[in-house]
């Protein structure tokens, strides 16, 4: 279950695939009966179904622009171009989830709408808030975010249930879930799908968690986790985590933050029923001192197990000229050492010599970690132990033989930031300079890193910064 998977799934998929809900035909052959429609209005009826709201921007984005080359980014932008005749013609062409899927995947697919409308929903009110210049745009791109995992419902992939039966039956993280169950990232496949159907940018790249440093894809990240939570009935372990970044992310203190929060539920609760969904419980109010808490690290629910295939898969493409250009080797190196070795999380962070600062530009195993995914460290006094691995080549693999030596040296905040105390982590140096470093962890302490592990995981590494000097990367 490797790449040609994901391909052979992908290759000749269509928007079309993705069925509409029949409450959504029904509402919008009512509302576009009246040629008085107000365009916000049916904006807010097609935006209540992703499938829906899907096929009406990307026909909006395939129509040649005569006079600008603009992604149209809002959905009533894409109601004005194609006019209500393309839409009513649409809405005509479109599969019924209600008549094309059985029972049960009509059950999750509908779940997993759900959740992606409440995401549009809590992105629309917080982008509103910070006084976003384009809130409907990240509505959208929230709306959206959930692509994946309902391209695989509607595909019919066996796979995907035993996902979202991890996931939401047994509350395994959705990172460890994707591992044993899909082999691939839902996030790459929904990133690839919306680059497939030409998707605008900001819906693009608010599915790489990159890009969680920067605050309009955050706010779609953080809606599209809340919306997660609120459909966990507020028993994901990572939920207050996600709470505190929003608050941050808004300028509010988290108690005001749950009653906006509450406020969106609300509104998804008088119109949940319409698609079989049961009212979702409001976020319970945290007391000032649980809010303020650290989650204490959870007990992993099994451990990831190393696939050697994958690794040689990879390592033999490092050590070829398969491998065309710096993204395709950084990529390739942290595949082969979360799916090759079962590291959990695996990082590049580039170097910025004139900032002095490490950034996170590539990431495997994080993409519902947006915390995770934020990190950045200035190389100060603070920050020995990473400077340390950049005044010359070096693998330090932190454990308790050395952390009373090496823990002192590094920074509070990145030691909260993964929370752990066990590590690899590696400098890439290229033509004699340092590139970056990557990390890796098993994100719990209870899964433990071994002496096999750490040689596979400085082989790998040496070998990709072996390629990249090959390709002149400087």
């Amino acid at each position: 279950m490797g790449v040609n998977w994901l391909t052979g799934v992908t290759d000749a998929a269509v928007p079309e695939e993705l069925p509409v809900l029949a409450q959504t035909q029904q509402e919008l052959r009512r509302l576009l009966a009246d040629d008085g429609v107000p365009l916000r209005r049916l904006s807010m009826a097609l935006m209540a179904d992703p499938a829906m709201a899907l096929r009406v921007l990307q026909r909006a984005n395939a129509v040649p622009h005569r006079h600008f080359r603009t992604d149209v980014v809002m959905m009533e932008d894409a109601i004005q171009m194609l006019g209500t005749q393309a839409i009513l013609q649409l809405d005509a062409g479109a599969k019924v989830a209600d008549m094309a899927l059985d029972d049960v995947r009509l059950a999750s697919y509908r779940r997993s709408a759900g959740r992606s409308v409440l995401a549009a929903l809590l992105a629309l009110d917080w982008a509103e808030l910070d006084r976003d210049r384009f809130p409907s745009e990240v509505s959208l791109a929230a709306l959206l975010n959930n692509l994946g995992e309902l391209f695989l419902l509607a595909h019919g992939d066996a796979r995907i249930n035993r996902y979202l039966e991890l996931v939401e039956m047994s509350h395994v993280l959705p990172h460890e879930a994707e591992y044993v169950s899909l082999g691939q990232s839902l996030e790459d496949l929904g990133h690839l799908l919306a680059v497939q159907w030409g998707l605008p940018e900001m819906v693009r790249e608010a599915m790489r968690a990159r890009n969680a440093r920067y605050p309009r894809t955050l706010c779609v990240m953080l809606a599209t986790q809340i919306a997660r939570d609120a459909f966990a009935d507020w028993r994901h372990p990572q939920q207050s985590s996600d709470l505190r970044l929003a608050a941050a992310l808004l300028n509010l203190d988290l108690s005001a933050l749950m009653q906006r929060v509450n406020s969106v539920i609300g509104v998804f609760n008088r119109t949940a029923v319409h698609n079989d969904l049961k009212p979702l419980k409001l976020l319970p109010q945290y007391s000032s001192q649980r809010a303020d808490e650290r989650e204490a690290p959870l007990p992993a629910a099994f451990c990831l197990a190393p696939r050697a295939d994958d690794y040689a898969a990879c390592l033999n493409a490092l050590s070829t000229d398969a491998l065309p250009d710096r993204e395709a080797v950084l990529v390739t190196v942290l595949r082969g050492l979360h799916h090759g070795l079962g590291l959990n999380r695996v990082v590049f962070a580039v170097y910025h010599p004139m900032q002095r600062t490490l950034t996170a530009e590539f990431m495997i195993g994080t993409d519902f970690e947006p915390s995770f995914n934020r990190f950045s460290l200035s190389l100060d006094d603070s920050a020995g132990f990473f400077s340390a691995l950049l005044d010359a080549p070096a693998a330090i693999w932190l454990d308790e033989g050395n952390q009373d030596d090496l823990l002192p040296r590094i920074p509070r905040s990145i030691i909260e930031l993964t929370g752990i105390t066990h590590f690899f982590i590696m400098s890439v140096w290229v033509h004699g300079a340092p590139l970056g470093v990557i990390y890796a962890d098993r994100r719990s302490e209870s899964c433990h890193l071994d002496e096999r592990s750490y040689t596979a995981f400085r082989r790998l590494v040496s070998q990709a910064a072996e390629r990249l000097e090959s390709l002149g990367v400087t």
